[in-house]
């Protein structure tokens, strides 16, 4: 959408390019036709009256509310419930009538759909404090986690239904502090509810649910937040085997590469009628971020001193069943790697994975090897350590390298903040001298100017060149 700042200069330039006869009156005329420069007047007027209805309205809102704060307590049941669900009902309404008016690029229509929008919204967060309000008028109490579940749920569902992108944030914001509000729950014995059942297979719900919302909107945003609540949610799902007889060290490792390996496997095409790869770079991008992290934890001489297999005695107080989502996922892990190994349409006689999946895969391995070595076979702390800071100065060489290559400033920068951040930490981990520490802050302040001021000059030539 062409905003109204950018007409109005146009419209500016175009006059005064008419008056120095760089162009005629009939091109002016078309300019003027193409970006209506005359709506812009009644543009302003309409914004202007749009503020004082908003105001106006805001005032409004306040004196119901504390209208309606000065007499709740002497109303009846029925009165509180019909005036919850009609406020509620009226300002969805509203919000969805504006929101469907006609898209208008330069007039009033696109600030009609704006506006219905904030109420759409305004009326999820109405929904919210009814359901907070119905418990209290009836007398339901429910801990925080189940508020902030159903009330998620329900925006979800208004946000599947309207397609709308800003519902859907809203709703896995919401959903997603309803699962950390109450996973301590799942560590404690309860009787059965709903409630539970959806909070112990929040896995399957993130997966399957809110994905499926993600491409529905067509929005990498709601893609993203669905990862960061499928992640944790996943971690959680594989404590019950820490009470089986498996060995510790194996299930450690397992716990480590498990949800890097799935994201990295991650193929929009395994999707029914979905042909194109809309989501895969954001859920490769997350698992290198993973195995970033994993690597800079584990390179610390602290982390491997206290790192011990559990006492197999100790049992963990969690149900068994959030195992399902666990088994489900090692199956969709086992689908998406096998569509990595098999033959493509380009190359039909030719198995294997490519260049960069197979440094990932490496890295995996590696990881998972030597978690599994150190708890389960012989500890290894000395080994463990070099081994992750060399895999963490390939991993920032790599990113380095195809930021170069291919021009991407968030690779570049991904993996210069990686390797500074590991010469800094050894260097401040282990005790070395205050001069050296100088030296060391020094000399990567230096190396970070000077690398992102070449880069940039590299972006401008192969722009450059790409325009000639």
């Amino acid at each position: 959408m062409i905003n109204e700042k950018f007409r109005r200069q146009l419209r500016q330039e175009a006059q005064l390019w008419q008056e120095e006869q760089l162009i005629d009156d009939s091109l002016y005329q078309q300019l003027a036709k193409r970006y209506q420069f005359n709506h812009l007047d009644t543009a302003a007027s309409s914004r202007f009256v749009m503020i004082l209805m908003g105001l106006g309205s805001i005032l409004l809102g306040l004196g119901v509310i504390t209208f309606v704060a000065a007499n709740w307590q002497n109303w009846s049941k029925e009165i509180k419930v019909i005036l919850l669900l009609s406020l509620f009902i009226a300002v969805n309404t509203f919000g969805f009538y504006l929101w469907k008016q006609p898209s208008d690029a330069f007039q009033i229509g696109g600030r009609k759909q704006r506006l219905g929008e904030g109420l759409l919204l305004f009326g999820a967060l109405i929904l919210g404090a009814n359901i907070a309000l119905m418990g209290q008028i009836f007398h339901q109490s429910g801990s925080t986690y189940e508020l902030f579940l159903v009330w998620g749920i329900g925006v979800l569902v208004m946000s599947y239904s309207l397609q709308l992108t800003s519902l859907g944030f809203l709703g896995l914001l919401l959903y997603g502090m309803g699962y950390w509000t109450g996973t301590s729950d799942l560590f404690s014995i309860q009787e059965f509810s709903l409630l539970r059942l959806i909070l112990e297979h929040t896995p399957l719900i993130a997966g399957i649910g809110l994905i499926s919302l993600a491409y529905r909107c067509q929005s990498r945003v709601l893609f993203v937040m669905t990862l960061l609540i499928l992640i944790p949610a996943l971690q959680v799902s594989i404590i019950p085997l820490f009470n089986s007889d498996l060995p510790q060290g194996l299930l450690f490792a397992i716990g480590v590469i498990f949800t890097p390996a799935l994201l990295w496997g991650y193929d929009d095409t395994l999707w029914p009628q979905i042909d194109s790869r809309r989501f895969q770079p954001a859920s490769r991008t997350l698992s290198i971020i993973l195995l970033a992290v994993w690597f800079y934890v584990s390179s610390f001489n602290g982390i491997w001193k206290n790192l011990s297999p559990t006492d197999s005695n100790d049992l963990i107080p969690i149900s068994n069943f959030v195992l399902i989502d666990f088994v489900i996922f090692l199956g969709i892990l086992l689908l998406e790697w096998f569509q990595l190994v098999k033959p493509s349409a380009i190359h039909p006689n030719k198995w294997g994975l490519d260049s960069i999946t197979s440094v990932i895969a490496g890295f995996l391995g590696l990881t998972g090897l030597i978690y599994f070595w150190h708890l389960q076979i012989y500890p290894i702390p000395e080994i463990a350590i070099f081994l992750f800071n060399v895999q963490m100065f390939l991993l920032a060489a790599g990113l380095i390298r195809i930021g170069l290559a291919q021009t991407q400033r968030f690779a570049f920068w991904g993996g210069m903040i990686l390797l500074v951040s590991q010469i800094m930490t050894r260097t401040f981990e282990y005790n070395t001298e205050l001069i050296l520490k100088a030296f060391v802050l020094t000399l990567c302040g230096v190396g970070v100017i000077v690398a992102g001021l070449w880069f940039e000059r590299h972006l401008l030539a192969v722009a450059n060149t790409q325009n000639r």
